[in-house]
């Protein structure tokens, strides 16, 4: 009976791989360990929290979340914020699409200058002209509504999904819109019912990352918004927060409310995601 000798040949693959693994285990460790926390923590009272963080809960309290929801008035304000995000998705999809398609399905001179206005979106912060937007909103008579909401965050949107369309709308072979032509189609039916249908993955790139920048965003409804009647989840869930005293249990339960949209708008579109970034990674 022989033994396998193993050589530091056949080793030397595995070495390689071993650095990388070693990122992936602690970046899943990154990213579990805060939702570990959040979810032990919806169960605990917040004098258990400050006692024991990283412990299971000694009685589970699932009345933090009966109280979150009804303290916080989160059904009128989910309502608010699936308004604010689906109009904020829908707009910006057609809007981006709109202006993506003749970037990449045109040959015109300017359509690189056109592209890069709209790059340059990407890396203005929107945050550093606040003031000019809140007089801009003001003035048009936007202010305390979901509508100006939805205008503020689809303009912050579409720069970077104008730049996912045009990526995937440029590979797409230009036979389809000739033949679209020739059978007598516009332009208007080609882009919505020919060139859309086919990159689905950057509609879905598109309407996740969108709405995930929109449902938790606090900075934005906090200066726009002040009737509590039109207040978004991230606001509702800020009362919960007082300069003296904190009740954690409920914030964490609010918190795990909150994210169940998210989540479950995710795990409806992970397929279409990784196809998207998958496709993505081949683009030149």
């Amino acid at each position: 009976m022989t033994a396998l000798a193993v050589t530091p040949r056949a080793l030397m693959p595995k070495l390689a791989r071993l650095p990388g693994w070693t990122v992936l285990v602690l970046w899943t460790a990154a990213v579990l360990l805060p939702l570990y926390i959040l979810i032990v923590s919806c169960f605990k009272t917040t004098a258990e929290i400050y006692d024991n963080r990283l412990g299971l809960p000694q009685s589970f309290a699932f009345d933090n979340f009966v109280k979150a929801w009804t303290r916080a008035d989160l059904g009128q304000n989910f309502i608010n914020s699936l308004i604010v995000t689906g109009g904020a998705v829908i707009l910006t999809i057609v809007v981006s699409a709109m202006a993506a398609y003749p970037l990449s399905r045109y040959r015109l001179g300017w359509n690189g200058i056109m592209l890069g206005l709209f790059l340059s979106g990407i890396m203005l912060p929107i945050r550093l002209a606040s003031v000019e937007l809140f007089t801009l909103m003001r003035n048009l008579g936007l202010l305390d509504s979901l509508t100006g909401l939805i205008l503020v965050y689809s303009a912050i949107r579409i720069p970077f999904a104008v730049f996912i369309f045009a990526n995937f709308m440029r590979v797409l072979p230009s036979e389809l819109d000739e033949a679209a032509r020739m059978d007598g189609a516009g332009e208007a039916r080609i882009l919505f019912q020919i060139i859309l249908p086919m990159v689905k993955p950057a509609v879905s790139i598109v309407a996740i990352f969108t709405a995930i920048a929109v449902w938790n965003d606090f900075f934005f409804p906090l200066i726009f918004i002040f009737d509590d009647r039109y207040k978004t989840v991230p606001l509702a869930i800020s009362v919960f927060v007082g300069q003296f005293r904190t009740d954690w249990g409920l914030v964490f339960a609010s918190l795990a409310i909150s994210m169940a949209p998210i989540l479950i708008m995710y795990c409806l579109l992970a397929r279409q995601i990784r196809e998207g970034v998958g496709a993505g990674g081949g683009m030149k």
